[in-house]
C-alpha cells in the first residue's frame, strides 16, 4: 500500500511539474499587445500620409522650387520624389495587407495555436513598423532640404 502511494504521490508532482512548465499565456493578452502596438504603428501612419502629400505638393511645384533653389536640377528632384512616395506606398500598402490578412478571431483553436498566431502577427507588424520607421526618417530628411 505505502509503494502504490509513493508511486501516485511522485506521478502528481511529476503532472504538477509538467503543467507548470507549459505556456500557459492567455491568447487574449497577446493578442491585446498586438492591436496596442497596432495602434502606435498606426499613430505613425499620419506622419507617412502627411510626407507623401508633403511630396506631392513638391512635385507639382517643382518650378516653384527652381525660382527658391536655382542650382536644382528638376529632373533629379522629380526623379527623388517619386521613388520615394513610391517608397511610402509601399509602406502603407504593407500596413494595408496584414490588417487585411489579420483575423482576431480565433475560435475553433487552441489556445497554444492562438498565441503563437499572434506572436506571429506581432513580428509582421514590427517588420511593418521598421518599414515606417526607415521611410519616415528618409522622406524627413529629404523635406528637411526644402524646409517642408
Amino acid at each position: 500500500m505505502k509503494r502504490i502511494l509513493v508511486i501516485a504521490f511522485i506521478a502528481l508532482i511529476a503532472a504538477a511539474c509538467t503543467q507548470q512548465n507549459k505556456d500557459t499565456t492567455d491568447y487574449k493578452a497577446v493578442r491585446d499587445e498586438v492591436m496596442k502596438f497596432h495602434d502606435v504603428v498606426m499613430g505613425d501612419h499620419s506622419v507617412l500620409v502627411g510626407n507623401q502629400m508633403k511630396l506631392d505638393t513638391l512635385l507639382k511645384n517643382l518650378s516653384g522650387l527652381k525660382t527658391k533653389f536655382p542650382d536644382l536640377d528638376t529632373v533629379k528632384e522629380k526623379e527623388a520624389i517619386l521613388a520615394m512616395v513610391k517608397d511610402l506606398s509601399k509602406a502603407e500598402d504593407e500596413m494595408n495587407d496584414w490588417m487585411h490578412k489579420f483575423e482576431p478571431d480565433v475560435t475553433g483553436k487552441s489556445n497554444e495555436v492562438a498565441v503563437q498566431y499572434f506572436k506571429d502577427e506581432r513580428k509582421k507588424i514590427e517588420v511593418i513598423d521598421s518599414l515606417y520607421k526607415q521611410e519616415i526618417k528618409l522622406s524627413d530628411e529629404y523635406l528637411n532640404k526644402f524646409k517642408k
